[in-house]
C-alpha cells in the first residue's frame, strides 16, 4: 500500500531471508523453534500466564502461528498493524516477541483474568478473541517499548533451545542462520560486506599527488618525466595544447582545468569517524545489561517471597495441627475424667442404698458387700 510493486516484493524478500529465516519453509520448523524461544521468554514476562498455559498444556504453536507468521497484520486493528509494523522494519523480530508477550501478559497475567479461564476450550477463547484496550495504538506500542526482551536474551535463547531440539528431535531440515535485527543489522552487514575505500599511504596520497603533479606538470609539457606509479597507456601525451594551470590547483591527466579535483579538498578519504557510533552502542549495550540485571535481581526477590510465603503457610499448618493434636488430648482426658466420677458416683449410690430382707441381714446391718465397698472406698 506504500511502496511501489518492485519495492514491496524485495521487501518481501528481505522479510523471508533476513527477518524471518526458515518461517515458511517444509514442516514449519522455524516457527515451531520462536514458538519455544516465545515460551521461555514467557516465563520471565508473566510467570502466571505461562503457569497457566502450562498446567493446560496449551503449545505455542495453537496460538501464536498466526501472530508471527503474518506479523499481527490478521490480529491487531490497523492502526496497531502500521506501528508494529514500523517498528519490526527498523528494530527486528525482537518486536515480534515484545508484541505477543504484552497480548498474552493483558490477556491471562492476573488473578481477574484467569477466573473465566478454567479449562483449555476456555483459554483459546479468549486468545482469539483478545481485549479491545491491549490492541489500541497508545497503549500497546508504550507496553512493547517498555518491556525488557533485548537482542541479546532472544539470541541466548535460540542457542539454548536448538540445542534442546537436537537433543530431542535430531537435525533440523532447514539450516538455520543468523536473524538480522533490523535494518540497521542489515545496514552494518552491508558495510562489513562492503567497506569503503580509505585513505593509503602510497603515492596516491593527497599530499605524493601534488608533489608529483607540481613536479610533472612541466615534465608532461615537455614530454617526458613519466612517474612511475602510473602505467605508460594511461600517461600518452594528448596531441592537444595543455592547457594552463594555476599554481597550486590539482588537476588529474585527462581532466579540464575548470572541473573540481577528487583530491583537491583536504577530507580524508574513508568519510568520518565512527567513534561516537560505537560509544552510544556501547552505551545500549551497558543499558540493556543494566535491565537484564535489575530484571534477574526482581525475578530472585519475587522468588525469595514466594519461597517465604511457603514456609509461612507451612509453619502456620504445622501449628495448626499441633494445636488440634493437644485440644484432642485434653478432650479425651476430660472425657475419661467425666467417665471415673461418673463410676464413683454409681458406686456411693449402691453402697448408701438400704438392705433388703432377701439378703439374710437384720435390721439396721448392714450387708457383708457394702461393708466391703465402704471399706474399700
Amino acid at each position: 500500500m506504500h511502496m511501489p510493486a518492485e519495492q514491496a516484493f524485495w521487501c518481501l524478500v528481505q522479510i523471508c531471508e533476513k527477518y524471518l529465516p526458515g518461517y515458511y519453509s517444509a514442516g514449519l520448523e522455524a516457527i515451531q523453534l520462536d514458538g519455544e524461544i516465545f515460551f521461555a521468554l514467557l516465563r520471565r514476562a508473566s510467570p502466571m500466564a505461562y503457569r497457566h498455559l502450562k498446567k493446560y498444556k496449551i503449545d505455542p504453536i495453537l496460538y501464536m502461528t498466526e501472530w508471527f507468521m503474518c506479523i499481527f497484520s490478521r490480529t491487531l486493528p490497523w492502526a496497531s498493524v502500521l506501528r508494529v509494523w514500523d517498528m519490526f522494519f527498523c528494530e527486528g523480530v525482537k518486536i515480534v516477541f515484545r508484541v505477543g508477550l504484552v497480548l498474552l501478559r493483558n490477556t491471562l497475567g492476573s488473578v481477574d483474568k484467569l477466573r473465566s479461564c478454567q479449562g483449555m476450550y476456555e483459554t483459546m477463547e479468549k486468545l482469539r478473541n483478545l481485549p479491545a484496550q491491549s490492541m489500541q495504538e497508545d497503549f500497546l506500542i508504550l507496553e512493547v517499548m517498555n518491556l525488557p526482551v533485548t537482542e541479546a536474551l532472544i539470541e541466548r535463547e535460540n542457542a539454548t533451545q536448538l540445542k534442546k531440539w537436537r537433543e530431542t528431535r535430531g537435525e533440523l531440515q532447514y539450516k538455520p542462520s543468523r536473524r538480522l535485527h533490523g535494518s540497521r543489522a542489515i545496514h552494518e552487514e552491508c558495510h562489513r560486506m562492503n567497506p569503503p575505500l580509505t585513505s593509503s599511504a602510497s603515492l596516491l596520497s593527497l599530499t605524493a599527488f601534488k608533489q608529483r603533479a607540481a613536479r610533472g606538470s612541466s615534465g608532461v609539457s615537455a614530454g617526458g618525466n613519466f612517474s612511475p606509479a602510473h602505467p605508460m597507456g594511461s600517461l600518452a601525451v594528448s596531441s592537444a595544447p595543455t592547457p594552463a594551470v594555476a599554481p597550486g590547483q590539482v588537476v588529474s591527466e585527462g581532466l579540464h582545468p575548470a572541473l573540481p579535483s577528487p583530491t583537491g579538498n583536504n577530507t580524508p578519504l574513508g568519510g568520518p569517524k565512527k567513534g561516537g557510533a560505537k560509544k552510544k552502542e556501547k552505551e545500549r549495550e551497558k543499558q540493556e545489561k543494566e535491565r537484564e540485571r535489575l530484571q534477574k535481581e526482581r525475578e530472585k526477590q519475587e522468588k525469595e517471597r514466594e519461597r517465604l510465603q511457603k514456609e509461612r503457610e507451612k509453619q502456620e499448618k504445622k501449628e495448626k495441627e499441633k494445636l488440634e493434636r493437644k485440644q484432642q488430648k485434653e478432650r479425651a482426658k476430660e472425657e475419661a475424667k467425666q467417665k471415673k466420677e461418673r463410676k464413683v458416683s454409681m458406686r456411693r449410690k449402691e453402697a448408701k442404698a438400704p438392705p433388703r430382707a432377701e439378703d439374710g441381714g437384720q435390721d439396721g446391718d448392714p450387708p457383708a458387700g457394702s461393708v466391703l465397698q465402704d471399706t474399700y472406698f
